[in-house]
């Protein structure tokens, strides 16, 4: 039997945003064990000067998950408001991502799988199938600001390493 493709979606958004989750949570956990604020620390955070803070990855890759699954399921994207501003507002970001993954009709998913969707990427529109977008945009654009929260996050002193990163995914 073939994986079905909300399978492979919805466990790897799930097991990514328990990874963000946790990266956030010691990157508190270390602020504190230091006597200060985890939001004045690391909110504002970058790898570089003309890379994006902490905070547009965490929204880019809650954005990421909703945009993925209100393709997948043939609906209208509802944007969110990107005006976190504190360690709260991240949770509360991530939590409402998690909502939509327990949400998702996976029935609808895997029956639109192979139906074509417009990918809107920057001023072009791609043509694709459903799958090919989670699959090869999706997915992709999750890990890539999943990957750079933590790589922030690695940069300003937080001791996380692999495990934190790779824990989630495999079930410790």
């Amino acid at each position: 039997m073939a994986t079905q493709l909300s399978s492979v979606v919805i466990n790897y958004f799930s097991k990514g945003l328990s990874t963000l989750q946790h990266i956030l949570q010691k990157a508190e956990e270390h602020a504190a064990s230091q006597g200060k604020d985890a939001t004045a620390e690391f909110i504002d955070a970058k790898l570089i000067d003309d890379m994006k803070p902490l905070t547009f990855q965490v929204q880019n890759s809650t954005s990421t998950v909703r945009k993925t699954l209100y393709r997948l399921q043939g609906q209208e994207d509802q944007p969110w408001e990107d005006n976190e501003k504190t360690f709260a507002d991240l949770y509360a970001r991530v939590e409402k991502a998690r909502k939509l993954i327990q949400d998702a009709d996976q029935g609808k998913i895997d029956e639109l799988a192979d139906s074509e969707v417009d990918l809107p990427l920057g001023p072009t529109t791609l043509k694709t199938t459903a799958r090919e977008s989670a699959l090869n945009q999706g997915i992709p654009n999750f890990s890539f600001h999943l990957i750079t929260a933590y790589a922030i996050l690695r940069s300003k002193g937080v001791p996380v390493g692999k495990r934190d990163f790779i824990g989630s995914f495999l079930g410790f």
